[in-house]
């Protein structure tokens, strides 16, 4: 699975707020977070940026992502994801 730098960005800033609304740590007090939440599991289609680089997130190897969110390779190539550079920002 090919993610964004943008999407690895989001990811590096939001995964920890990401897991812990999806598993209750965070309550889902509104709606956009239950449509979060709901996108997360699978029961809709995700919408947001947010929701979008989440389930990609969850649907991939996660090891391999969070090393390519630990190194935060921008503008370097990458071997998980030799198109990184290459997607847009």
């Amino acid at each position: 699975m090919k993610f964004t730098k943008h999407e690895i960005k989001l990811l590096y800033h939001h995964l920890n707020f990401y897991h812990s609304l999806r598993g209750g740590v965070i309550a889902a007090d509104t709606a956009e977070r239950q449509h979060f939440i709901a996108a997360s599991n699978g029961q809709v289609e995700p919408e947001t940026e947010h929701e979008i680089a989440y389930t990609k997130y969850m649907k991939s190897n996660t090891q391999i992502v969070d090393d390519m969110i630990n190194k935060m390779s921008f503008g370097k190539e990458n071997k998980h994801n030799p198109n990184f550079d290459d997607e847009f920002f």
